[in-house]
């Protein structure tokens, strides 16, 4: 039997900031991305009559963007359940958010990753820290890069951690946008670990984002 892993309490003051900032979060993803999902639904289905001539482009429109919606939806409820990665583990995880994103047929999505004994061999906040940023960066790319490819890869070597969300979507200026939350969330999980992010866009090239965490810092003894 493997013995208990014990981790630092927190104090209940960061407990309450962390609630917070998690609520203003859940917050801005309804006000900011699934209403701004909903109102070009609403814009495209005024536009949807028997007489206009775009029709059947209208429609297919239409129905992606609510299938973008009930995506975003679905993907903000199960954030809001803490996640519990005992089951299925980091891999099988990630793969049920591939398989997922699959099915909506928006997008083509490829997962690649180190040997599962070894990446499962991570403690269990770090795993969820991992997941936490790939739903994060899955979440960005759904909302603003108009992208039809996703890689993700997870790999652990003896010395380090490194995941990468790579998609080819229209991309943007890193020194000129300003971070929105999800980026912001991501930098600061990495943080916690003593991680590094690389933020690779440019207008028209897509994002490629690299999370890079000491691998000595997550080992289980």
């Amino acid at each position: 039997m493997q013995p208990f892993q014990t981790y630092p309490a927190m104090h209940p003051g960061t407990i309450i900031r962390a609630q917070q900032d998690e609520r203003e979060r859940i917050g801005h993803e309804l006000h900011d991305n699934v209403n701004q999902i909903l109102t070009s639904a609403h814009l495209y289905l005024t536009m949807l009559t028997r007489d206009c001539p775009e029709f059947e482009d209208v429609r297919k429109r239409t129905m992606e963007i609510l299938q973008m919606g009930i995506e975003a939806i679905r993907q903000l409820s199960k954030e809001m359940v803490m996640v519990d990665l005992k089951d299925e583990g980091l891999i099988g995880s990630i793969r049920n958010v591939v398989r997922d994103l699959y099915k909506t047929k928006l997008f083509n999505i490829l997962f690649v990753h180190s040997d599962i004994s070894r990446v499962e061999a991570l403690d269990g906040c770090t795993k969820i820290a991992l997941f936490r940023m790939v739903q994060e960066q899955i979440k960005n790319i759904i909302k603003y890069s108009q992208s039809k490819n996703i890689q993700i890869s997870l790999h652990c070597t003896d010395d380090q951690i490194r995941l990468q969300v790579r998609d080819d979507g229209i991309g943007f200026d890193p020194t000129t946008t300003k971070r929105g939350l999800g980026l912001s969330n991501i930098y600061e999980r990495a943080s916690l670990y003593n991680g590094k992010v690389l933020l690779d866009s440019a207008p028209g090239r897509g994002c490629s984002l690299i999370v890079n965490i000491p691998h000595a810092l997550t080992n289980t003894r």
